[in-house]
């Protein structure tokens, strides 16, 4: 008969070689099913949707060499950047070469800083120096596809992608259209030059002049052989573009957009939050930030049956919000509402239209149309959800929909950017000036009232 205390040794061994069975098959199952949680602020540590979609695009064997030292404070970052894109797609291989170890190896791959990174695939070639997710995504679709040409009109005061200004600048507009393979040039239609034949998109970011009539013809001729064009146009601006963009149906009025609400507290009355998004429409349906614009006027989009032309309307200010037609808020006039002059919202800003062309390729010609070019300059696009929106509309008028989607934030909502609106100002006033003093005054109230009064 076993005695009582090998009994008790004999369950000890059991629960012990089970506990570690049990180990060991956890071990082996996060192996197999990585799951994760990113508590990091901005998910720092989470591909984005954007990157998911271009992993998804990856159809050919991708080899990436990682060059680091040992020192570098960037590496585990980059380690774990590199083993999330491979266990999403197997055909993507990487290794990390430390450069102090293997110099042959970086001087072979003509790499002489630290964290720089090689990405081959099909004979092509792209490095790049940052260890971030959006250099490694844009970096696989220069070895993917050819990049696709992005035309910017200039000549009449355009927000220049030269310009690299903080105020009034787009070079980082042309910076996010390069990180998706888009090959970004300035266009002059000066003397009615035609659009180039391998343009395959046109943006238009807020003329202050108004267009010849050469260029009309030229733009408009352009469109109607199936051409793709983003336009960004501010109030009271460009009249014979306005009678362009009417012709395909899109109508930018002369108008200002107030939203005291949904404005940046304490600042003009003009640069309002747009939280009103179309999520049926492929272009917004990923914003996961609301875009804010500055100085919008409202862009009304109609369908035709006779030219097959559909339309739709991405983004809307608030119901609180109005459309103005005193050109003096330019000048810092008053921003009232006046009854029978201006329009209640809420006020369409964004909308897009799609119309087939006559051609027998079965082409379309795709428009869409921004009430505002300050959500493009280098002032407003890293915030919120104006770079998304931006590079998803290039993206979608140059038919890459599977492209359109979520990006990683460069600037943090509560790190990098504070965003607070009017309405969320006065929230915290009432909370914090009158509710919660509030509150404490009737408890003492009812306090002093127990004590004299009470039992």
């Amino acid at each position: 008969m076993i005695s009582r205390a090998w009994l008790k040794w004999f369950q000890l061994g059991t629960a012990t070689v089970g506990l570690i069975w049990m180990l060991m098959a956890l071990v082996g199952a996060s192996y197999v099913y990585n799951v994760r949680w990113d508590l990091s602020a901005g998910d720092r540590f989470t591909l984005s949707d954007h990157a998911l979609q271009v992993l998804s695009r990856v159809k050919q064997p991708v080899k990436i060499l990682a060059f680091i030292r040992t020192e570098d404070g960037r590496n585990p970052f980059l380690k774990d950047l590199l083993w999330q894109v491979s266990r999403e797609n197997p055909l993507i291989e990487y290794d990390i070469v430390d450069v102090n170890r293997n110099p042959a190896l970086a001087a072979q791959y003509g790499v002489s800083t630290y964290g720089s990174a090689v990405v081959e695939s099909g004979g092509k070639r792209a490095d790049f120096s940052n260890p971030s997710e959006s250099m490694l995504m844009s970096a696989l679709l220069r070895v993917m596809q050819e990049a696709k040409k992005v035309y910017t009109v200039t000549g009449h005061g355009e927000c220049s992608i030269e310009n690299t200004d903080r105020h009034v600048g787009c070079s980082q507009m042309r910076n996010a259209l390069s990180m998706e393979s888009l090959q970004v040039e300035n266009l002059s239609l000066v003397g009615g030059a035609a659009v180039p034949e391998d343009a395959d998109v046109v943006v238009l970011a807020g003329p202050k002049t108004d267009y010849l009539e050469a260029e009309i013809v030229a733009l408009d001729r352009w469109l109607a052989s199936g051409g793709k064009m983003l336009a960004m146009v501010d109030p009271f601006r460009a009249p014979r573009l306005l009678a362009l963009l009417g012709n395909w149906g899109v109508e930018v009025g002369a108008n200002i957009v107030i939203d005291p609400e949904n404005r940046l507290a304490g600042g003009e009355s003009w640069s309002t939050v747009l939280s009103d998004i179309n999520r049926q429409n492929l272009v917004t349906s990923t914003l996961k930030s609301p875009p804010l614009f500055s100085l919008a006027a409202a862009v009304v989009a109609r369908d035709s049956s006779e030219k097959k032309r559909t339309s739709t309307t991405l983004l809307r200010s608030s119901a609180g919000s109005w459309a103005s037609y005193d050109p003096r808020i330019l000048e810092g006039g008053d921003a009232g509402f006046v009854a029978g002059r201006d329009v209640n919202g809420p006020i369409p800003v964004a909308a897009e239209i799609s119309q087939p062309v006559a051609a027998a390729d079965g082409g379309q010609t795709r428009i869409l149309v921004f009430g505002d070019s300050d959500c493009a300059s280098n002032r407003f696009l890293d915030y919120l959800g104006n770079k998304d929106l931006l590079v998803n509309a290039v993206n979608w008028l140059g038919r890459e929909d599977a492209l359109v989607a979520t990006r990683p934030a460069q600037k943090t909502m509560g790190k990098n950017q504070f965003f607070i609106s009017q309405a969320d100002a006065e929230n915290v006033f009432r909370v914090a000036v009158l509710w919660q003093p509030g509150m404490f005054l009737l408890i003492a109230v009812l306090v002093v009232i127990r004590r004299r009064f009470g039992a």
